[in-house]
Order: structure tokens, then sequence, then C-alpha cells
């Protein structure tokens, strides 16, 4: 931005600090939130990231979409924990997201043993979600594993710590 139009000043988000990327998202004409509280676009579902730029800098933008859910549950419907409560609320405390991002070692027993093979969250809203059947893989090799990543045992991935995941 600095090299075409000049000084600008600002700041970058991508998931790395608490502000409303999925509201501005929406209201910039982005998308729409769908029922599982995700962003949706028509052209790609919602399998990507929302990046923010805030800065002194008077842009123009789009105006809002419409809503393009219609009568589908699908997302409520398979979510595993029922942390959809209802169209468009998710109880943050009840998503697998949560529990393996946020409580970590503190994941209640009631909960035990709904996550699979789950890491990071879960994505079942996502995955089920029809306007995700116009998603297309990425092509960024960065986004990729590590290929000794996906030759790690389930202890390996108990065991893994700091120390040793620099190592990979």
């Amino acid at each position: 931005i600095q090299e075409n139009i000049g000084e600008v000043n600002g700041r970058v988000f991508v998931d790395s600090a608490p502000v409303l990327d999925k509201a501005w998202a929406a209201k910039s004409g982005l998308g729409w939130i769908g029922k599982h509280s995700n962003l949706l676009s028509k052209q790609t579902g919602s399998f990507y990231f929302i990046a923010e730029l805030i800065i002194d800098l008077e842009l123009e933008y789009d105006t809002p979409v419409t809503d393009h859910c219609g009568t589908c549950t699908a997302c409520i419907d398979a979510c595993p924990t029922q942390a959809i409560v209802e169209p468009y609320k998710v109880d943050g405390s009840k998503c697998i997201s949560y529990y393996t991002i946020e409580l970590k070692e503190e994941i209640p027993s009631s909960e035990q043993g709904k996550f699979n093979d789950w890491m990071f969250g879960c994505d079942i809203c996502q995955d089920v979600c029809p306007w995700n059947r116009f998603s297309k893989p990425h092509q960024e090799p960065l986004f990729n594993p590590h290929p000794d990543l996906l030759h790690l045992s389930k202890k390996d991935w108990e065991e893994l710590t700091a120390e040793t995941s620099g190592k990979l």
C-alpha cells in the first residue's frame, strides 16, 4: 500500500487479535454469517482466513450480501457436542475448538471421547455445509504439514512439547 499510495499507518490482523473479523467481513460484503457462525461466500464457502487491515486510509467498500442458508440445518444437526444451540448461535463453551485450543489439559470428562483424532477443533460444521462444495484446496505450500508430523504416533503426539516440535 505504501509503495502505491504513500504513507499509511495501521496494523494487520489474521486471527491474531480480538477484532470482530466476521462481522466486519459480512458488513463489507465478503459473505454472510452462516448458521454455524462462520463467514460464508457463494464462491468459496467458509474455508479461508479472514485478514483485516486497520489503517488510516479511507477505502471504498461493498454492501452486505443476503443470507443464503435457507432452511438448511446440516451444520446444526452434525455438531458432535451440540455447540450450535440454535441457528446463528454457537455456545463457545461447548465447541471442540474451545476445548482443544483454550482448555487443552482441562477438558471435562463429559466431553472426552467426542473429539476423534482432532487436535484443534473439528470443522464438522464446515465439512457438511453445502456451500463448501465450491471450496478448493489451497495452493500455499507453507500451509502443508511438515512431513515428519504426518508419521507421528498417538503416543508421539501426546508427548509433543515445544522443544520436540522445534525439531520437526
